[in-house]
């Protein structure tokens, strides 16, 4: 694969952890000034979810070591812990790369629920390693929704991306 292709694939992870970080501070602001006493419930995984589109449409493409390098430059780049994100992009490249050809014959609904639940566990380890004093079950729960109807639009859009750009 071109490089222009792994920077562009970047490029769209990148803007996906990037939004992350936006909606994040919003929505702290938004707790603090409003819902002090109410359990902070929000949590995307938008950078999670571009990567995982990306290993699924194209796995021939990209391998265990591009996720390797996307996760390291992600760690680099949002000054997150140096191999986070690196071990969860090339775990969840591995478990797509095995189970890829099954992918393909999933529904939509199947989809979601599968990538749901791997951004719902990526956002689980986060909190148990990161912050462990906020961890919350509704967190999760939320979570799974909220990814999961982010899945349908993230998949549509970065679609359209591929065939026009790749």
């Amino acid at each position: 694969m071109k490089f222009t292709s792994h920077l562009f694939i970047f490029v769209t992870i990148f803007s996906g952890f990037w939004l992350d970080s936006l909606i994040a501070e919003f929505n702290i602001r938004i707790y603090i000034a409003a819902l002090e006493s109410l359990p902070y419930l929000v949590e995307t995984s938008l950078g999670f979810l571009i990567l995982c589109y990306w290993i699924y449409a194209i796995p021939e493409k990209i391998q265990s070591s591009a996720a390797f390098c996307y996760g390291l430059l992600v760690d680099l780049c949002f000054g997150s812990a140096i191999g986070f994100n690196m071990l969860f992009f090339s775990g969840i490249s591995y478990v797509i790369h095995v189970y890829v050809f099954r992918f393909r014959i999933f529904s939509y609904l199947q989809l979601i629920i599968f990538f749901a639940g791997s951004s719902m566990f990526y956002v689980a380890c986060k909190y148990l390693i990161f912050s462990p004093e906020n961890y919350s079950y509704l967190l999760l729960l939320c979570s799974f929704l909220i990814n999961g109807l982010l899945w349908l639009p993230i998949y549509f859009c970065m679609r359209s991306l591929r065939r026009s750009f790749l």
